[in-house]
């Protein structure tokens, strides 16, 4: 059974709310403050946030770490529990649906068909240009109107990808090369006057990927971002928090439990692999999925995890079903071959729940 409360559950969504309206010392700017923050923030001269890509809070809690013992909220991410859907749902302080990225994969019916929505090629990116996308208003483009000095640091092989571009003001984004490099430049001076700080850290959700969540090379990649994080808390004399949260957890999937799909052209298969959008009618549908664990959902139900769209445009991403995998279960459409350990995108709690952690200098 789905959750049909999620959309008015704490999530990443009332985080970059909550960040926002603090940055900019205005509690009341937005409607949905949930305190998601403890009222020392507010002393806060300087804000880092941390993105650390992956970071689930049960995948965290297995381990003994100075992070989980400054856990101080436990939230829901997006739905699915993907990067690129959270990332902009921070990014742009709106919900899957009223921002348009949907999904790892999305299909478009009137004019690309199916489309990495993580990694634009050059034939589809352009529709990052149509208006519904070129018109949104990002917390960047906020944070510059309002001559509020921040930057947004990226990992350098990041920085101007479309993705990336969509997403982030060019002029505050700052590339770094490797974690001793992102520190130094915390440390000088023309980033110590920042109000806010982004920090977008992919490197525990690449491990979870290749090794599998809970490895010896997984915990070593935690165990680097702790000391990273202890670095960055403490690298300016102004009273500075570092927040940190994640875009999703990871779960293991056993070989026997990943299930290679078969099906006509008549029907689209994209979206995520734990959470698997469709296109086609319900006996087609059915008829494939016959002998994957999981749950197919219709549009009616959908709504309660993604909403329904709100204007013809984002109607044109919007599937007819939905199949949620049980879990530890994953779905290989054609166009995903590849095999890793750790996966995402689902609901399961190891994949939904992400932590709110808070370090203070003062």
């Amino acid at each position: 059974m789905i959750n049909k409360n999620f959309l008015q559950e704490a999530s990443l969504l009332q985080l970059s709310e909550e960040i926002f309206s603090t940055v900019i010392n205005d509690r009341v700017e937005l409607n949905s403050i949930q305190n998601l923050l403890t009222e020392k923030v507010k002393e806060a001269e300087t804000i880092n946030f941390i993105l650390a890509d992956g970071l689930g809070y049960k995948n965290l809690i297995s381990l003994e770490t100075s992070l989980k013992e400054n856990i101080k909220k436990i939230i829901n991410t997006t739905f699915p529990s993907s990067t690129n859907v959270a990332l902009t749902t921070f990014a742009m302080m709106r919900n899957p649906i009223d921002h348009g990225i949907l999904g790892y994969y999305m299909y478009d019916r009137n004019k690309f068909g199916l489309i990495n929505a993580l990694n634009w090629n050059n034939e589809n990116k352009s529709l990052l240009g149509n208006n519904h996308f070129k018109n949104q208003e990002s917390i960047w483009k906020k944070l510059k109107s309002l001559n509020t000095h921040v930057s947004n640091f990226q990992p350098e092989n990041l920085v101007g990808s479309a993705l990336s571009n969509f997403l982030y003001e060019k002029s505050s984004t700052v590339p770094y090369k490797t974690l001793d490099n992102l520190i130094e430049m915390l440390s000088e001076a023309s980033f110590l006057e920042n109000r806010f700080n982004f920090i977008y850290y992919p490197n525990v959700d690449i491990a979870g990927h290749i090794f599998g969540v809970y490895s010896a090379e997984w915990e070593l990649e935690i165990k680097k971002f702790e000391k990273a994080v202890e670095r960055i808390s403490q690298a300016s004399n102004k009273k500075t928090t570092t927040i940190i949260s994640a875009d999703h957890g990871l779960c293991n999937i056993p070989l026997e439990n990943r299930h290679n799909l078969s099906y006509k052209n008549s029907i689209q298969i994209y979206g995520d692999q734990r959470s698997v959008y469709i296109n086609g009618t319900r006996s087609e549908v059915e008829k494939v999925f016959s002998n994957i664990p999981g749950d197919l959902i219709s549009r009616s139900d959908l709504k309660h995890l993604l909403k329904e769209p709100g204007n013809s445009y984002i109607e044109a991403f919007y599937p007819d079903y939905c199949f949620l995998l049980k879990e530890n279960h994953i779905i290989y459409p054609k166009h995903l071959q590849a095999e890793l350990k750790g996966y995402h995108g689902g609901l399961t709690e190891e994949e939904l729940k992400i932590p709110i952690i808070e370090i203070h200098n003062f």
